[in-house]
């Protein structure tokens, strides 16, 4: 069974475009290519940032959005910061014994299977010199994900930020980290 966001009981209701009454919000996971769109929309300005993820966790219009009261916006800002900054470790509650079997938040649809995980490899020292010579710090991270996922770069789209952060986590182990490290953690 895959992780359910958590829904989120206004203080004060809304009224929806529609006109209907809104005294609940059903919360949804960031994925990573609408957070990319919606931090680029919003540019270096950090409420209008918060302001364009709250609409997609919240699947609320601006007009909808602007009617919250504010401690309702700081609950949907608190999950948004949780959302875009914790790994998936954190929402499953997830100490898992081997950090290359990396569960994911939501099941990731690839090639016509469904992934509910995915298998980090180390990657090769070619990889590394081919990701340095990408122009942009999103393009080599992105190359490298996908290396050491076996995804193709389009699919890294559908993560979910979460599932995106852990795996930075062990990638970044994997550029950074001397080979010491990795003997100590598996031979426990």
């Amino acid at each position: 069974m895959s992780w359910m966001p958590p829904t989120h009981e206004l203080l004060s209701p809304i009224t929806g475009d529609d006109g209907s009454q809104i005294e609940r919000l059903q919360l949804k996971p960031l994925y990573y290519a609408a957070q990319k769109d919606a931090l680029a929309r919003a540019g270096d300005d950090e409420d209008e940032q918060f302001f364009e993820l709250a609409k997609l966790a919240t699947g609320l219009s601006a007009k909808e959005l602007d009617q919250l009261k504010r401690p309702d916006y700081v609950s949907i800002a608190q999950y948004v910061h949780e959302m875009s900054t914790r790994p998936v470790s954190y929402f499953l509650n997830d100490t898992q014994a081997d950090p290359d079997e990396v569960p994911l938040l939501q099941p990731l649809e690839v090639a016509g299977r469904s992934l509910t995980s995915l298998t980090l490899e180390m990657p090769v020292l070619r990889a590394t010199k081919a990701m340095k010579k990408l122009k942009t710090a999103k393009e080599r991270a992105e190359f490298i994900t996908a290396h050491c996922t076996g995804l193709m770069i389009p699919d890294l789209d559908h993560l979910t930020v979460p599932d995106w952060t852990q795996l930075q986590v062990r990638i970044d182990d994997f550029l950074n980290k001397p080979a010491d490290f990795f003997r100590s953690a598996t031979s426990k």
